[in-house]
């Protein structure tokens, strides 16, 4: 039974205390008001612990507090403690403690939160001139319901030693800390006293399975610890993902802790702030918080500490209890030895945290003779290879483990662990014999090494991942030779089609030594050759037939291609004398009868514009030429939403769904839908090799989209693609009004497919177009030309040809059907009567028109320029 002066100390009003003696040896229960002024304590704290830590020398953290300090806060606690009669109990208990020849045990039970963050182990008693704490020792007293009894234990006492030192925190030399502790401890190891067993590089799940290989006595941890203040808990820092820290909360530590069987009845903390605590919870620190959780007593630091003076405190610490010591007069051996190694006054920052009334933590076997030296042998050569193991060192593992069998033959745990080291020593070999057919680029031989990984463990580091990545590095090597053979034979297109291929799976490898571009190069230019040869005939033909008007249009198309083709030139004056003289007459246009007034201008570069209406009100969107931005402007010109697109310059995309709503329009890698209103995506479809067209169906349910290689519609719902066509170069698509239809134009011509059949029911080679459009009676279809300067209008059994004099950009129908306007880079937009193809009013620009669009009921028409914007009212005179 320890000579023992408990005291409680407990809070009367806000920062209004009282001491109470519950236990003296010397008897009586005084009672006295505790005057300290705690605030300004607390604040000389991190002064204080500079103080003690620099006071060792070098260490992490170095600043050059007064000398004093420590024993000017030392005093002023000890004369608030022990002040009127609790001092006169005080010196009472000390000289019942002498007559007994026994330290005084000193219980503080700390009531208050605040107090507990004092240092109350720089007890300081400036009457005899000496620190209390080297004398007597200090426990900080955490109340149970029960108190374990003392665990037998029969000699060695084991100590599990966890390091962790994740990457991301101050370096911990892990081999240092472990050959220190391990020097310091030497003579009660070879003593048989202690069995110091090894734990590098915790994480939560070898700390986890080691526990489980007990008994444990002692748990000793030496890394990182911290305060989280939000939450006002204690935590350490094991190793996490790789390799930084995870924090981990005393009560999570506490509940892992608790696997054990027996659970250690000791716990010693050595890691920095691992006894700091909370204002509003003073046993939140994670000493105390494991204590509150069941451990009987647990050693932490309240100050940083150096790296000699923790293996000093573990010497004199471990011996104690080796020999059967009380934990707290452990404690106080701990700190005479920092005491008598050094000036350092480091050994105020250890602090005892008891629940209940544990102090003899342990009942010391020592009358049975320890086990024989062949079983310490054999059970320590197995934790050793288990520890190399679980850091990779599987040859010193297999060594190990050989040792242990040629001493015990029979051991299965180690017949079995040596298994598993052989084999991840076989797999370890052949996966570096496939790294580096990998890294020759061997491709079948790496294949074939990691396959046969895979048969013995499919989940071996990233075997699969590199089995499949050989794979495709393998069927690339083999499209790449296929490639160079059919660019060997001038196959130009079947070059092409493998390139796309190899696009696919590695857009760098899809141009070995330039084959790729230079098949390209070819198929352009017999390409370029065939279109001029077309263009030609057509010339001839028309000439021919004395339709002086497109013979010119195609020979002067070819000249802005190729000015110097066989004999254009001359062809076209040719033709324009025969047209000169054939002109007796009017031209065959009606009077103009529609006057277009400029009635607004935004001055904002336009690379495509869209006209929308919903209940709220009309907007116009423009697709900025030469930025990633959609803006939205109302009828005055004001500026609405501007949406970022993440796509810069051409081709330009806007629509509005039928509603005004919602809004499409180029994104990253396809088209993407926003809403009108707010400018938030609501939906992202991929778009094939380049988006250049999207627009909505008339019910709003579906978008189409156009590509270089397709044109597919899509689900708005679902994002689900449920049409897709094969065409090339694609400029633009549109939908029947009743939206069974698509109709698509691209660099061949016009096609309409039937969606509910997937079947082409009409087809229109006319080359090169660029923009298309739908009636809304679904009557009538047109579109823009970029090589033969004119519109094409579809009419029931005729094909109209509107002439311009440069490429025609855009094409769009009013909203009665009977309207047609046609954009050009001449600087004109034109309306057309849609029934009779007559013009009916032309618009002057003074750049290129890129695109163009009528107001939901047709009244007005916005034509866009890389200026500007301009809305026009169509008016009839």
């Amino acid at each position: 039974m320890a000579t023992v002066l408990e005291l409680q100390i407990c809070q009367l009003h806000p920062r209004e205390y009282e001491v109470r003696v519950v236990k003296a040896a010397a008897g009586g229960e005084p009672r006295a008001p505790l005057i300290l002024n705690v605030d300004e304590l607390l604040g000389q704290r991190p002064a204080l612990e500079n103080k003690v830590v620099f006071s060792a020398g070098p260490t992490r953290r170095v600043v050059r507090p007064s000398e004093q300090l420590v024993q000017d806060v030392g005093r002023q606690l000890f004369d608030a403690l022990f002040s009127d009669q609790i001092l006169g109990t005080y010196r009472a208990s000390l000289s019942v403690a002498q007559e007994r020849q026994e330290p005084l045990q000193i219980v503080l039970r700390l009531e208050p939160p605040e107090l507990a963050l004092l240092p109350w182990e720089a007890l300081f008693d400036s009457h005899n001139d000496y620190y209390v704490c080297l004398r007597e020792p200090i426990v900080r007293h955490l109340p149970a319901s029960r108190t374990l009894n003392p665990l037998p234990v029969q000699l060695p006492l084991r100590i599990l030693a966890v390091i962790a030192s994740p990457r991301g925190l101050p370096l911990l030399d892990s081999d240092s800390e472990r050959a220190l502790l391990e020097e310091a401890l030497a003579e009660q190891v070879a003593d048989d006293l202690v069995e110091l067993v090894w734990l590098t590089d915790a994480s939560w799940t070898s700390l986890h399975s080691r526990l489980h290989a007990g008994p444990w006595h002692v748990l000793h941890f030496i890394g990182h610890g911290d305060y989280d203040l939000h939450y006002e808990e204690g935590q350490i820092a094991l190793v996490g993902e790789n390799g930084r820290a995870q924090m981990v909360e005393a009560y999570r530590l506490a509940e892992l802790i608790a696997l054990a069987n027996p659970v250690p009845r000791l716990v010693v903390l050595n890691s920095c702030a691992s006894a700091a605590g909370g204002a509003d919870d003073g046993f939140s620190s994670v000493g105390a918080a494991l204590v509150r959780s069941g451990i009987s007593a647990v050693a932490a630091m309240q100050f940083s500490i150096t790296d000699r003076a923790s293996v000093n405190f573990a010497q004199g610490f471990y011996t104690a209890l080796a020999h059967g010591r009380r934990v707290d007069d452990a404690v106080r051996s701990g700190r005479l030895s920092m005491f008598g190694t050094s000036r350092s006054l480091e050994w105020i920052t250890p602090v005892l945290y008891v629940r209940g009334e544990a102090n003899l933590l342990f009942n010391l076997n020592t009358q049975q003779q320890p086990p024989k030296e062949t079983d310490q042998r054999k059970r320590r050569l197995y934790t050793e290879a288990s520890e190399e193991l679980r850091i990779g060192h599987r040859g010193k593992a297999i060594e190990l483990l050989d040792d242990l069998l040629s001493l015990d033959p029979d051991n299965s745990d180690a017949i079995k662990l040596r298994d598993q080291a052989a084999r991840q020593e076989q797999l370890i070999k052949a996966y570096v014999r496939a790294a580096e057919a990998e890294e020759s680029e061997d491709w079948s031989a790496a294949i074939d090494c990691y396959e046969q990984i895979m048969q013995q463990d499919p989940d071996y580091r990233d075997t699969t991942t590199r089995r499949d990545f050989c794979r495709d590095r393998q069927r690339i090597a083999h499209l790449q030779e296929k490639l160079r053979s059919y660019a060997s034979q001038k196959k130009w297109q079947a070059t092409i089609d493998v390139s796309e291929t190899l696009e696919q799976l590695d857009p760098d490898s899809a141009d070995p030594d330039g084959l790729s571009t230079e098949a390209r190069l070819e198929v352009a230019h017999e390409q370029y050759t065939a279109y001029l040869e077309d263009l030609y005939l057509q010339a001839s033909e028309a000439e021919r037939s004395e339709d002086w008007n497109t013979a010119i249009n195609r020979y002067e198309q070819i000249m802005q291609q190729d000015p110097n083709y066989r004999d254009t030139t001359t062809r076209r004056d040719f033709c324009r004398d025969r047209q000169s003289l054939a002109r007796s007459t009017s031209n065959g246009r009606n009077p103009v009868t529609l006057f277009a007034i400029k009635t607004l201008v935004i001055d904002t570069p336009c690379g495509a514009i869209a006209w929308g209406s919903s209940g709220r009100y009309q907007a116009l969107a423009v697709d900025i030429w030469g930025d990633a931005q959609i803006r939205l402007y109302d009828m005055a010109g004001a500026g609405l939403l501007a949406i970022q697109t993440g796509k810069k310059g051409a081709p330009y995309v806007a629509a509005f769904s039928p509603d005004g709503t919602r809004l499409i329009g180029k994104g990253k890698k396809g088209a993407t839908v926003w809403n009108a209103y707010t400018g938030k995506s609501v939906l992202h479809v991929p778009a094939g090799n380049g988006l250049a067209a999207a627009t909505f169906k008339a019910d709003g349910t579906c978008i189409a989209t156009g590509s270089y290689d397709s044109a597919c519609v899509w689900d708005v719902k679902t994002a689900k693609k449920i049409f897709s066509a094969a065409e090339r170069a694609i400029q633009a698509v549109a939908f029947s009004p009743d939206g069974n239809r698509l109709i698509v134009a691209d660099q061949r011509g016009l096609h309409v497919w039937q969606l509910d059949t997937g079947l082409k029911i009409f087809e229109d080679l006319r080359g090169f177009l660029n923009s298309v459009a739908y009636s809304p009676d679904g009557k009538r279809a047109a579109a823009g030309s970029s090589t033969d300067n004119a519109a094409y209008l579809w009419n029931p059994g005729h094909v109209h040809e509107l002439a311009h004099n440069a490429s025609v950009t855009s094409v769009a129908f009013g909203s009665d059907g009977t309207r047609l306007a046609t954009g050009s880079e001449d600087g004109t937009a034109r309306i057309w009567n849609a029934i009779n193809a007559h013009m009916m009013c032309k618009i002057t620009h003074d750049d290129p028109v890129s695109s163009l669009a009528f107001s939901p009921r047709g009244t007005h028409l916005a034509t866009g320029t890389r200026r500007a914007v301009t809305v026009w009212e169509l008016r009839y005179m």
